[in-house]
């Protein structure tokens, strides 16, 4: 075992579950690689999210030390299942791209390549945000190096998790790219349709002309309500078969404004009456068992609008739940 890993959880470099840090060439197929973009230029209120990748990352250090401080398995209480403390050698991180705070186009093309890079390897994106707008170039990223490892054109699936649809055409202020965007420009790449774009966790207003296009279009969405009613199991089970239909893949994306604001208040653009911590942390679980998933990001946490540190926490554990059964042995 790595001697870092038992390092306090308050000590030591953070990387996502203490995992090596490397360079794009060390990258191989079947890896789970991580990276951050801090990025929140698009953002227009409670900037912060430029910050939460690193915050993120400190967030998993206590996991990790808990897992391998004691002796060398855990138990789940809940279900019983035993799980051996140290993950396999396949979660590398290789820390943040380079972003461009006053050029959003080359910000695009910077994280879309090493992005791409990623993914033409046959490894998995863990993306940590950012504000939204950052799924757009990551997924962008994704399509070119899923083209490249396959050889050939594709349909990717898109899996939504956020209390905005981020469907807007253009804004006065910031233009075509921004957070409120990414899926729009996203619906217009040549491997996406409509009909594999669903949304979980909708919640609140938008606008009628970006409503209009995703509904008209094809687009499946699941309001808060429809969670309230028929529970997270039975939303997600319709979701992830709605974007899967007739994919090669499927890329989900967590905006962590899905949220109730009293359960991540570290957020800009937080709600009332949004997701339970526990809904979210069971949306990890679902994800991290299902196979068409081809990439993840984890967006708009922003670190100083919570002080406690509670939501990079949570942000942090709803990745680990995700990655728990394709990191760890259980038995």
């Amino acid at each position: 075992m790595d001697e870092r890993i038992l390092y306090p959880s308050f000590s030591g470099i953070d990387t996502f579950l203490r995992a090596p840090y490397v360079g794009l060439e060390e990258v191989n197929a079947g890896d789970y690689v991580v990276s951050g973009v801090p990025y929140d230029v698009t953002i227009g209120i409670r900037p912060g999210p430029r910050y939460a990748p690193n915050a993120i990352r400190e967030a998993t250090k206590h996991f990790i030390y808990h897992l391998c401080a004691i002796d060398g398995e855990v138990v789940d209480v809940c279900t019983g299942k035993r799980m051996l403390s140290t993950p396999k050698e396949i979660i590398k991180d290789i820390g943040d791209i380079r972003v461009y705070p006053t050029d959003v186009g080359k910000t695009t093309e910077q994280v879309a390549k090493v992005i791409e890079g990623i993914v033409e390897k046959g490894a998995f994106p863990v993306t940590l945000g950012g504000d939204h707008y950052i799924a757009y170039p990551v997924v962008k990223g994704f399509e070119q190096g899923m083209r490249k490892r396959l050889g050939r054109d594709l349909r990717i699936g898109y899996l939504h998790i956020d209390s905005h649809m981020d469907m807007y055409d253009e804004n006065d202020t910031w233009g075509k790219y921004y957070q409120g965007s990414p899926a729009r420009r996203i619906s217009e790449f040549a491997s996406v349709d409509l009909k594999n774009m669903v949304f979980v966790g909708l919640n609140g207003t938008t606008g009628v002309e970006c409503y209009d296009y995703a509904v008209n279009g094809g687009a499946v969405l699941y309001t808060i309500e429809d969670v309230r009613r028929e529970g997270v199991a039975a939303i997600m089970e319709k979701a992830i078969a709605a974007a899967s239909a007739g994919c090669d893949t499927v890329y989900a994306t967590i905006d962590i404004d899905v949220l109730d604001q009293a359960y991540g208040c570290g957020t800009g653009s937080y709600v009332y009456g949004g997701m339970t911590s526990t809904e979210l942390l069971e949306i990890g679980s679902i994800l991290g068992q299902t196979s068409c998933i081809g990439g993840i990001d984890m967006v708009e946490v922003s670190p100083p609008c919570d002080t406690t540190g509670s939501t990079n926490r949570l942000a942090a554990s709803t990745l680990i739940n995700f990655l728990k059964p394709r990191l760890f042995e259980f038995r």
